[in-house]
This record gives structure tokens, sequence and C-alpha cells, in this order.
């Protein structure tokens, strides 16, 4: 299947189930519950605890949905699965943990670097100068600060990029095996990039972020309608973005 038709595929796939769709966007915005109460001028109080506590569970039943519709994608299904709570809540914390370990490296390379580069010293000596009550920061140190930050920043998203790479294969061999171990076997995971394509991985990746970003923009848009609007970018747009990266993802993955 080529790039084209693999995410044609996935900009239809929502529709085939409005129902489930509209049922996602509703956990959705229970997972950002406390915006949407905020929004509405709500004040929650001591309530914030108990909406943290439902948009939590939230998330977890929609990552849990989001891994059964990659794994009913590899496994040939053309519909949107049904919601099983438990089973999705369980797989939302494997894909949370999975995450979490996948982003280890990332974020120790970022804060190391910050130290290697100079950017954390730097930082220091422009604090120490503005507290003190210069209005003005020698070129020189503005400029170290600027090109550290800079090489720091530049290092860190690539590295990101590429164990997000790896994050996506490793969600996919834990979708398709139900193995959470499998998520880890880096020689197999390797293989599965192999077996893609790595250049056309890549180019589904990038296709992939421009087009949500599109959507996202499109969001933005709708959620500046007073009240009304939030709600409705996250019941729709949200939600249509869900589907559709899930449904691309396991296409890729089985292509």
């Amino acid at each position: 299947m080529s790039i084209s038709s693999i995410f044609n595929n996935a900009f239809r796939f929502p529709f085939g189930s409005m129902e489930k769709w509209l049922v996602l966007g509703i956990l959705l915005i229970l997972c950002g519950l406390s915006s949407v109460l905020i929004s509405f001028g709500i004040d929650l109080g001591v309530a914030s605890i108990i909406t943290s506590i439902i948009a939590l569970i939230a998330w977890f039943i929609v990552s849990g949905y989001s891994l059964a519709i990659v794994r009913d994608t590899i496994h040939g299904y053309d519909q949107l699965p049904s919601f099983d709570i438990g089973e999705n809540i369980v797989d939302g914390i494997k894909v949370f943990i999975l995450g979490i370990v996948y982003s280890i490296i990332p974020f120790i390379v970022f804060f190391a670097l910050l130290i290697v580069t100079g950017a954390v010293g730097a930082f220091v000596q422009v604090s120490d100068l503005t507290m003190g009550g210069a209005t003005t920061v020698p070129s020189d140190l503005a400029l170290k600060f600027v090109g550290s930050l800079g090489i720091t920043l530049i290092i860190s998203l690539i590295l990101f990029i590429v164990f997000s790479l790896f994050s996506t294969i490793a969600m996919c061999r834990l979708a398709n095996t139900g193995s959470f171990s499998q998520g880890f076997e880096f020689s197999e995971i390797i293989g599965d990039f192999k077996r893609i394509g790595v250049g056309s991985f890549i180019a589904w990746w990038i296709v992939l972020a421009i087009i949500s970003l599109v959507l996202v923009l499109i969001s933005v848009f709708i959620s500046a309608v007073p009240y009304i609007g939030y709600v409705v970018s996250i019941l729709f747009i949200y939600s249509f973005i869900a589907i559709f990266a899930s449904r691309a993802t396991g296409l890729i993955y089985s292509n």
C-alpha cells in the first residue's frame, strides 16, 4: 500500500462508526475535564482532584483504545473496535510505560547537553547579571547562551524524533503480539524498520505530522468560539486525529 493510499484509508476510517468516534470524543473531553469546566467559568477548588483522577482514567482508556485500533488494523480488520474498558485501561497503562521508557534516554541526553554545551553556566551568568541590576548582557555571553542552547535543542530534537520512531514500532509490536516485552525487542524492531523501509517510514511519519498539525490548527480556530468551540474541537477534531493516526500507524506497520 502506498503512502497516499494509507492516508486516504485512514482519513475515511473514522466515518465508519460515528458512534464510536463520538464516544472517543467524550472520553477526550473527560481527559481535559478541568480545562473544559474552567472554560465555562467554573471554579473547581478541591474538586480538581476528582477531575484529575477522572482525566487519568479516561486517558488510559483512550490510549488503550488507540492501541486496539492499531492491533485490529494490523490483523486486517476494517471496522473500529468495540470499547472494552478493562482491557483498554490495561493497554493504556502499557502504552504509557512504553512511552516513558523510550523517553528516558532523550531526556537524559537533553539535560546532559545543557551542562556540556555550557547552556546552564551561561544562563546562571545571565541571571546573576540581571538580578544584579544590569540592563544589558555582554554580546559574547548572549551568543554563548543562544549558541549552546541552540545546539542542545537541535541534537535533542533529532534524538526525540529517532526514539519516537522506535517507540511507534515498539507500540505496533505490542499491539500485534499482545506482549509488553515485544516492545523492547530491539533487534526485531530494527528488522521491522528494514521490512517497512526506513525511507518509507520516515516519509509516512512526516506526512502524518503535517496532517495532524493542520488538523490541530483547525481545532485552534474552532476553539476560539466562546464556550462551545473548545468542546467541539475536542469532541470531533482531536478524536478524529486519534483514530486517524492509529489507523495510519497500523497500516504502515502491516504494509
